[in-house]
């Protein structure tokens, strides 16, 4: 059963309600549960209504397989209800959804500015500017979210997208409520970069979840590296429990006083949404126009020289999705292989008994002429008798036979 937002799209049908409603255009990703296309309205569904050309959306498509595979059919539904009532000039809002046999689709707002990884890959790093512009917009959007007693749970370049003028949309939201284990969270996430110590040590956790992840976020932006990255997920994980933060040479004071203190071991001592908005790097870049990215000089390599790009992040990233798919494929190939020497073991039976019906039946046959030669044979038996019988008596052909006469 489809679900739609209040309101009809923006050229005045009805929210599109099942797969034919669409044209998949373009693949704008893929992740750990499924693609997002660039759509729009198919020529099939207007049925000979006029439509005026509307902006496209983005439609993430979820195999259902993954979904029960996980047991998470009631999150999800959960989850698209959280998200439809979301309304915030900073978050991408999902307008419909729909399912049919083997995937979920979700219809959210179309981000025309692309994506912060992609801005953040090609220039390398922000300038102070721009890093405290997207800060105050997610900040807002998270403070939204927080009074809502919604915790985002997976904050990253990746999951924030940008509209045409190029302010933040926070994305995916309300997926990462199923990352809620740290090993589910591990499989699905391919490095732990964003984790926060919490959900290492598989203890509970609230908003200040998403503070510890904001400050992670504030430093990729500002620095163009990951601050715990290392060459395995042990090593990392190591370094967040260590709070292992290191700045290179020429790191604006406000913002490593702001990053250090939303990347706090213990959650409460953390700032919360509103403060970090009001933090003195925010007060001081945010608002003041914005450099050109290019403008962004790298930083020296220092101490955190060992420590891999955003962009060598997201290559790790895109590796384990590859895996992850490959895994798919060859359990459901081990599942079909399976199943097809079940089927093969069920006919070879088949043929067996078929078999043995056969060489019944031949018997029977065998038998059925052997009493029949018996019977032919036994039926000419009894002829050569009879006529051996008839040889044998001396009466003529043509004597009739009288009985003696009984005395009077």
């Amino acid at each position: 059963m489809a679900s739609t937002s209040p309101s009809r799209a923006s050229d005045g049908l009805p929210w599109p309600s099942s797969k034919r409603d669409l044209d998949f255009d373009k693949r704008l990703g893929r992740g750990y549960f499924g693609e997002v296309w660039q759509c729009k309205r198919s020529a099939a569904s207007l049925a000979g209504k006029v439509s005026p050309t509307s902006t496209p959306w983005a439609v993430k498509k979820i195999p259902r397989s993954i979904i029960e595979q996980h047991g998470l059919s009631e999150q999800m539904e959960r989850e698209i209800e959280i998200m439809r009532e979301m309304r915030h000039p900073h978050i991408v809002e999902l307008h419909f959804s729909f399912r049919d046999e083997k995937s979920v689709y979700l219809g959210m707002e179309f981000a025309e500015g692309g994506g912060m990884f992609d801005l953040l890959s090609k220039s390398g790093r922000f300038t102070n500017e721009v890093a405290a512009k997207y800060f105050f917009e997610v900040c807002d959007a998270l403070e939204y979210l927080h009074k809502r007693k919604v915790i985002h749970r997976d904050i990253k370049p990746e999951n924030i997208l940008l509209d045409k003028e190029g302010h933040a949309k926070l994305a995916d939201f309300g997926w990462s409520n199923v990352m809620e284990n740290v090993s589910f969270r591990a499989t699905f996430c391919c490095t732990p970069d964003y984790l926060a110590p919490e959900m290492i040590r598989g203890e509970g956790h609230n908003e200040s979840l998403d503070m510890w992840e904001m400050g992670v976020l504030l430093y990729e932006m500002v620095i163009g590296k990951s601050p715990f990255g290392s060459s395995s997920q042990e090593a990392t994980c190591r370094l967040i429990l260590q709070v292992d933060l290191r700045f290179p040479a020429g790191t604006d004071a406000l913002a490593e006083d702001l990053i250090r203190k939303l990347c706090k071991l213990r959650s409460e001592d953390r700032l919360t949404a509103g403060q970090a908005k009001s933090h003195a790097f925010v007060e001081r870049y945010h608002g003041r126009p914005t450099m050109p990215l290019a403008a962004a000089s790298p930083h020296k390599e220092g101490e955190q020289e060992n420590r891999p790009s955003v962009e060598a992040r997201h290559l790790l990233r895109e590796k384990d999705i590859l895996e992850s798919e490959t895994m798919r494929i060859l359990q459901a190939k081990s599942k079909k292989e399976s199943e097809l020497l079940d089927v093969t073991e069920r006919i070879e039976a088949k043929h067996q008994q078929l078999r043995e019906e056969q060489r019944r039946v031949q018997d029977a046959e065998l038998r059925l002429t052997q009493l029949k030669d018996r019977e032919e044979r036994q039926l000419r038996e009894m002829q050569e008798l009879k006529a051996a019988l008839g040889q044998a008596s001396p009466l003529g052909s043509g004597h009739v036979f009288q009985p003696p006469a009984r005395p009077l």
